[in-house]
C-alpha cells in the first residue's frame, strides 16, 4: 500500500505543478481580444461596402459605354439619305441590364459648324439616370467624324 500512495501523490503532484504552469486566459483579456475583433470585422465590413459600390459604379460607367458605342456603330453604318441625318440633336431613354441611362445624339454637318459640307459630326452622349453617386453620373461621351463617300476633285 505504501507503493500504491506513493504513486498517487506524484501524480498528484504532476497534475498540480502541470496546472499551474497552464493558466487560461481571464474575462478581461477576452473581452479587449473581443473589441479588438469587432473593430478589425467593422472595418473590413466597411471596406466591402465601399468595394461593392464603386464595383457597381465601374460596371454602370462600362454600360454606358457600350451603349454608346453600338449607338455611333449604328449611325455610322446609316446611310446619309436617312432623316436622322436631318435631326441636330434627339434625346432618348434606353434600358439595358434593367437600369435607365439618357442618350443624347447630336449630328452636326461640318458645313454648319464651320467646315466643309462632306464630314459630319457625330456625337453620342449617355448619362446613368438611376445613382446617386456623382462619379457615375459624369455622361460618357463618344464622338466620331463621318465622310460622305463622294469622288473629290482629283478624281474628276
Amino acid at each position: 500500500m505504501n507503493l500504491s500512495n506513493r504513486k498517487e501523490q506524484s501524480s498528484r503532484s504532476l497534475k498540480s505543478k502541470r496546472n499551474d504552469g497552464e493558466r487560461g486566459f481571464t474575462l478581461v483579456e477576452t473581452a479587449i481580444a473581443l473589441v479588438v475583433m469587432m473593430v478589425i470585422s467593422l472595418a473590413v465590413g466597411s471596406l466591402f461596402v465601399y468595394a461593392i459600390k464603386f464595383n457597381t459604379g465601374g460596371n454602370d460607367r462600362l454600360l454606358s459605354l457600350a451603349i454608346a458605342q453600338q449607338r455611333m456603330e449604328r449611325l455610322r453604318k446609316t446611310p446619309f439619305s436617312d432623316p436622322i441625318f436631318s435631326t441636330p440633336s434627339t434625346t432618348e431613354t434606353v434600358i439595358s441590364a434593367s437600369r435607365s441611362y439618357n442618350v443624347v445624339t447630336t449630328i452636326c454637318n461640318t458645313s454648319g459648324c464651320g467646315g466643309s459640307s462632306a464630314l459630319e459630326v457625330i456625337t453620342v452622349q449617355v448619362t446613368p439616370t438611376y445613382t446617386t453617386e456623382q462619379w457615375t453620373n459624369t455622361p460618357v461621351t463618344v464622338t466620331s467624324l463621318r465622310a460622305t463617300p463622294t469622288v473629290g476633285p482629283y478624281f474628276q
